[in-house]
């Protein structure tokens, strides 16, 4: 059978207020928003999230895939990082997919079609121009699908 049978999210404690965001562009909106500390980045939020989701499950993935739009390298592969966070065996296979923000979509739809386990993680850090939707109405984040 296919399907999602673990899920996790993380959110970074950190926020910003978007009403201070209005008091210096004009335009903010009300709430919050998450922002990553200064040591967080995509793949820290990803591995965050991909604890969660493996805790509720007794499942060892058979592959992990990570998807960003932000990664935290361009050059290396981030995958094996999430793969040696979570301690995962040596036959699982780790694989980038990213550049856009519809990666994490794209690698779900894949993984719901494979025959195999897999851990489908995605995280992002959120940034966008001053007084612009993304640096108001957007977070940072992490989420994994098993």
């Amino acid at each position: 059978m296919r399907g999602i049978i673990s899920a996790g999210g993380y959110l970074p404690y950190w926020r910003l207020q978007r009403s201070a965001v209005g008091a210096f562009h004009g335009s903010g909106g009300k709430g919050t928003r998450s922002v990553a500390s200064y040591d967080e980045d995509a793949t820290t939020l990803g591995v965050e999230a991909a604890r969660i989701a493996l805790a509720r499950t007794g499942v060892v993935p058979q592959s992990l895939w990570f998807t960003s739009s932000t990664p935290t390298y361009l050059e290396k592969t981030n995958a094996t990082i999430v793969h040696a966070a979570l301690q995962l065996p040596a036959a699982t296979a780790a694989f980038d997919l990213g550049g856009a923000v519809r990666s994490g979509v794209g690698a779900l739809r894949a993984a719901l079609s494979s025959n195999e386990t897999t851990l489908v993680v995605s995280a992002d850090i959120r940034t966008g121009l001053p007084s612009s939707s993304d640096e108001t109405a957007a977070g940072d984040a992490g989420a994994a699908l098993v």
